[in-house]
């Protein structure tokens, strides 16, 4: 199912919109003035399950009837989510056994959302039930376009219920208890397990410690598999309920980028189009929203839907800044430079109580359509109906690719040293800012993607590697690819035991190195990282490979002021037709900045200063469509070699020297030589 199934119009520009937390007769008017901002879609239907079912059995579907109508006699598309994300206070009464219990074993009670027992049958039938119910209704209605399973799947849960479910899960995985404690490594402070009815998962009232990390990294990790799993299951119940009575329309639920809880690349083959929801820290860099869109659109190397941002601000942040004039638009650019097909906000009109009345909206409340948050969408629509329906045909294009394992995201996290707290993604994100800031584009892959036809491949902080992944890397830069892997990889293989023969032991004749020793410097204790020649390349802090070398050449190592100058921090080793790297320390930008230029000397790629400013492309069968983003704001004057086209934006020929006035963007269109 291609994103193109959308069908009908050409950018999906809309969002979540919640009438029923409004009066009636407040609807026509918001439609009105939703039309007149060129919102041409609505999410719908997202938490109505009291009101679809206000007791068990018993359905009223008049006020979804009434809305649909609306909508479709006002030229408005819908995405219909199916309401299961929240519980209805019946349910939670009368079945309290749907509820979860966290982490810290607390039975918990109708409230919040996420909160229903991914394992409980009770609620899977019961979502079935309504899921069938909705699916049968309004399957044929002419402005469908797109389902909307549940919402933002997160968290775990801790009930008899699974843990039952996890024993059965764990024989099947490991056949018998043998098994199990090899892999677990259970002989640890007393952990074996003589029955599978010991089993229990890790919780703060069993193994895991204040601070979240587990006592056996293996449990804790394949308890996260299961839940994992177990959310995938409900999904793909409520997709069969639809499935059932429409096969036309896509299903998606939306995801929330490099989110921890949940193994996307595991998902991603069963979600007919990827849809996420981006909402950026105030103080994140532009490259962050970057990665995370490349993550997303990664998941199945095609176009996402951007299913979620703020017009204007966020409400759960410690500061929830303001975004900045043409800020918004800035950030719904870049998400279409990085892949989307889409561009939707939370929320269409702004709730006047509970939990998201500060959260931004397209219609606030008082004077609406006089704000300025309303202008800038309004312009934004009016911008994306002129787009060419050709660019939704058109795909992302790079070479170099990021290896992204929510595995490793899980292993790396739960173990307790060489730091008190590291986190994955950020670590992921030193490495793919320094791409971004040279100009080079990148794709997110998983460990088993094929790598055919990328010209770099890097696996930062890949902790846990296995056969598969190895096999795929082998292959790589046997055929002529070059690879990087650095500190923190290649530790442990799945079950987080780490490899006995030494780390990074299953690549070592491929990389030419060894690690016995790594340090971990503080911010106040950074580390020169000079070259061979003497020539200061950056600073390092944090984890410091003590890297030997067996075979590899050394590209650089540390300064004079620790013991350990004689070890590499950065090597090169030749492999038959392709170059192996590691990268031993984390640097600073600077460091960085020349690493990349080491890795990409000798290829296609070409580094460019684009700090402040992006440059992405998109590709379809005849035409290029070059995006030049201004992500600060600042006017610019950038000037790129060789660029020319007309700017669809404001249609002027534009060629190499591009002005750009704060958060500015422009898309140039030409043709493929």
């Amino acid at each position: 199912m291609e994103l193109n199934d959308l069908g009908k119009i050409s950018m999906l520009f809309g969002g979540d919109y919640n009438p029923e937390q409004w009066p009636e007769d407040s609807w026509q008017d918001d439609i009105d003035k939703l039309k007149r901002a060129n919102i041409n879609s609505a999410t719908i239907n997202v938490f109505s399950w009291a009101l679809l079912e206000p007791r068990e059995g018993e359905y009223d579907f008049t006020q979804l009837d009434r809305l649909f109508e609306l909508l479709e006699k006002n030229g408005i598309n819908v995405i219909l989510a199916t309401s299961t994300g929240a519980l209805p206070m019946w349910m939670s009464t009368k079945y309290p056994e749907v509820n979860r219990v966290n982490v810290e074993g607390i039975k918990q009670k109708q409230g919040k959302r996420h909160n229903a027992c991914p394992n409980s049958w009770l609620f899977q039938k019961l979502a079935r039930q309504l899921v069938e119910r909705i699916a049968k209704k309004y399957a044929k209605k002419g402005n469908l376009v797109a389902w909307h399973v549940s919402n933002e799947y997160e968290g775990y849960c801790y009930c008899n219920q699974c843990v039952e479910e996890f024993r059965q899960w764990l024989q099947n995985k490991y056949k018998n208890l043998s098994n199990l404690n090899q892999s677990w490594n259970s002989n640890f402070w007393s952990h074996t397990i003589n029955d599978w009815n010991e089993i229990i998962p890790p919780m703060l009232t069993t193994d895991l410690f204040s601070n979240g990390k587990s006592v056996l990294s293996g449990a804790e990790i394949d308890y996260r598999r299961f839940q994992s799993e177990s959310l995938l299951k409900n999904f793909m119940l409520e997709k069969k309920a639809i499935k059932k009575f429409d096969r036309n329309h896509p299903v998606t639920t939306n995801f929330m980028g490099s989110k921890k809880d949940i193994d996307y690349f595991k998902w991603a083959p069963h979600i007919d189009i990827i849809s996420w929801d981006s909402y950026p820290m105030p103080d994140d860099k532009a490259s962050k929203s970057a990665m995370e869109h490349d993550l997303m659109r990664g998941l199945k190397q095609k176009p996402f839907i951007l299913m979620e941002q703020t017009p204007n601000q966020q409400n759960w942040y410690p500061f929830n800044k303001l975004k900045q004039p043409n800020e918004m638009r800035m950030l719904s650019y870049q998400a279409l430079a990085h892949g989307a097909n889409g561009i939707n906000f939370f929320q269409l009109k702004q709730s006047r109580s509970g939990a998201e009345k500060f959260h931004g909206a397209v219609l606030t409340v008082g004077d609406a359509v006089n704000s300025r948050t309303y202008r800038e969408v309004q312009k934004l629509g009016k911008e994306l109906a002129s787009l060419p329906t050709d660019l939704q045909d058109s795909k992302f294009k790079a070479e170099v690719a990021i290896v992204f394992d929510w595995e490793s995201y899980w292993g790396l996290e739960n173990s307790i040293g060489p730091l008190e707290e590291l986190s994955y993604v950020d670590e992921v994100q030193r490495f793919y800012k320094a791409f971004y800031d040279s100009g080079i584009s990148v794709d997110f892959v998983s460990k088993t993607t094929n790598l055919e036809g990328y010209t770099v491949v890097v696996a930062p902080v890949l902790y846990m590697w296995n056969d598969e992944f190895v096999a795929n890397i082998t292959k790589y830069v046997k055929s002529g690819g070059r690879f990087l892997t650095t500190y923190l990889s290649g530790i442990a293989n799945e079950n987080d035991q780490i490899f006995v023969e030494g780390y990074l032991s299953p690549l070592q004749k491929l990389l030419g190195i060894k690690i016995d020793e790594r340090d971990a410097r503080s911010e106040n204790e950074a580390i020169n990282i000079v070259s061979n020649k003497g020539r200061l390349l950056g600073k390092a802090t944090g984890v410091c490979d003590l890297v030997i070398s067996q075979g590899a050449k050394s590209v650089a190592h540390y300064g004079k002021e620790v013991f350990y100058s004689d070890c590499s921090a950065i090597t090169v080793n030749d492999f038959e037709k392709g170059k192996a790297f590691y990268c031993g320390a984390g640097l600073d930008t600077t460091g960085m900045k020349n690493l990349i230029q080491q890795l990409v000397d000798g290829t296609s790629l070409d580094v460019v200063n684009s700090v402040n400013f992006e440059v992405s492309t998109r590709i379809s069968n005849n035409k290029k469509y070059t995006f030049i983003i201004n992500t600060i704001d600042q006017t610019q004057d950038v000037k790129i070699s060789g660029i020319k086209g007309v700017d669809l934006l404001s249609n002027k020929e534009l060629c190499e020297k591009i002005h750009l006035e704060p958060f500015g963007t422009v898309i140039l269109k030409s043709e493929i030589d």
